[in-house]
């Protein structure tokens, strides 16, 4: 895969996590709940990905399940904080405002993870532009939550 199709395909599930927000808080008005909604939505995903993992042949690699650091299981856990505090969020601040802040997180917490070289990752160094990019979300969010 060329560079280009490394950049879309964030690109495209960021795009996705944004309708994401709305959609799960349709979901939230019809069950009348934002757990049981954000439970609904996991349910879903973990069927679409079931399937799409024995379409394209690796069912088998389920089974390998267990093996590593206890943390390398926690990406579900991730996942539902996301869908919860952005299904909470997003029809209070608007889904803009709620997605820059969430932005704002994976940034910060990418940066650190990138410097230290958390969770196995390669330390990659803090630098000027990487501050700069932070500051200018954070300039984003302040933007977006002042009130006219």
């Amino acid at each position: 895969m060329d560079r280009l199709a490394y950049i879309v395909l964030p690109l495209a599930g960021g795009a996705l996590i944004a309708a994401q927000a709305p959609i799960n808080a349709r979901l939230r008005g019809i069950v009348g709940s934002p757990m049981a909604s954000a439970a609904l939505s996991f349910v879903v995903g973990t069927v679409v990905l079931v399937v799409a993992t024995l379409v394209v042949g690796q069912g088998s690699s389920l089974v390998s399940a267990g093996g590593g650091p206890w943390w390398a299981y926690l990406g579900g856990f991730c996942g539902a904080v996301l869908v919860v505090s952005t299904l909470v969020s997003a029809p209070r601040l608007g889904v803009t405002t709620t997605f820059v802040a969430v932005i704002l997180g994976q940034v910060v917490l990418a940066a650190l993870i990138d410097r230290f070289g958390w969770l196995g990752q390669v330390s990659i160094p803090f630098t000027a532009e990487r501050a700069i990019a932070i500051v200018l979300l954070l300039v984003s969010l302040v933007l977006l939550t002042r009130r006219a």
